[in-house]
């Protein structure tokens, strides 16, 4: 037998023994991991829940939309300087340590007078009674501005017997002296509240103890959502939310106020872009006209923001197909063109 027949053996054994003994400690690593998982596991189980659904409500153009797209991280309800952009409740949902809040976006409170104003107004209280409190946003500048429809809107609220929250926001424009003094008009002005917060939803300020105190009057109680939900919202209503936004910022005066998007279809290719058909709804053929533009020159520019926006918030390539459509009875089905978009 050579010496190379000899050395085979010996070296086949300690390969052998090798295996085993790396094995035998991946076997050792993977129990060590599971156990892990199970104290993982056990330990969120006795972490107690709780959770809040709570109306953000107001005042049109106070700044709800803007402080829950910032407490949840991400945006889920649209934003334009002006106001009545909300028309439908948003639900967004947000984890504060052991607390899951479901914050509802509702459209501003104001003396409705069309079918569709009415209908916005009424979406408004019917997500209020549906939750455990309420916070009322308002403006701080507005000391006197919109006073009696406020005044309104607390006394109906605390008809319902729902927690009210009084929250001052935008105090990011203001002085020292100022937030002062608004703050002792306003506790003067509306008493009676739970709790009131002076907060700047687009700086964050204030809202990391109005969110602390929200978990500490929270019931006990599971989780409703996945702990990676942030809204309920479906895609194509998002998607139809994403271009009425675009409308209201590139279009004047009354026009965004008389026009509905519809997302008509969503759908996967297979290099995973999608193909996104709305249509916009609008009155009469002069708003037709406004919409498209000299030589198309505004519907492209709005189709190109929204684009834009959709692949961003989608995170694929978005084919975006806009059409304009004349409805003359669409403000007469409001919950078709708006809850449905």
């Amino acid at each position: 037998m050579s010496l190379r027949d000899e050395a085979g053996p010996r070296f086949g054994n300690l390969e052998n023994i090798s295996i085993k003994f790396f094995m035998s400690i991946f076997i050792a690593v993977l129990s060590f991991c599971r156990h892990i998982d199970i104290i993982l596991k056990i330990s969120k189980m006795t972490i107690k829940q709780k959770c809040l659904t709570i109306a953000i409500a107001g005042l049109p153009n106070v700044g709800k939309s803007t402080l829950i797209n910032n407490i949840v991280g991400a945006k889920v309800s649209i934003i334009t300087p002006k106001a009545q952009t909300t028309r439908t409740k948003i639900r967004a949902v947000a984890i504060y340590k052991e607390t899951q809040f479901i914050f509802i976006d509702v459209p501003g409170i104001f003396d409705a007078k069309t079918k569709l104003e009415k209908f916005i107004v009424s979406s408004a209280w019917s997500a209020i009674k549906s939750t455990d409190a309420v916070l009322l946003l308002l403006d701080f500048r507005n000391f006197s501005y919109g006073s009696d429809q406020m005044i309104k809107v607390i006394a109906r609220t605390k008809q319902l017997n729902i927690r009210c929250i009084l929250v001052i926001n935008k105090i990011d424009l203001a002085t020292k002296p100022e937030i002062k003094r608004a703050y002792e008009h306003f506790t003067a002005a509306y008493g009676g509240f739970d709790q009131m917060f002076m907060i700047s939803a687009l700086k964050n300020d204030g809202v990391e103890e109005m969110l602390a105190y929200l978990s500490t009057v929270a019931p006990e109680g599971p989780w409703l959502y996945p702990e990676d939900c942030i809204t309920d919202t479906s895609s194509s209503f998002i998607a139809a939310e994403v271009t009425r936004e675009k409308l209201f910022l590139n279009l004047n005066k009354e026009l965004p106020y008389s026009l509905a998007v519809v997302t008509e279809q969503m759908q996967e290719k297979e290099d995973k872009s999608l193909i996104v058909r709305q249509v916009i709804y609008v009155l009469r053929e002069s708003h037709k006209k406004i919409i498209i533009g000299i030589n198309g020159e505004n519907i492209k520019k709005i189709n190109i923001a929204a684009r834009i926006e959709l692949e961003d918030m989608f995170e694929v390539k978005i084919h975006l197909f806009l059409f304009v459509k004349i409805r003359k009875s669409w403000q007469d089905k409001p919950k078709e063109y708006v809850d449905h978009a």
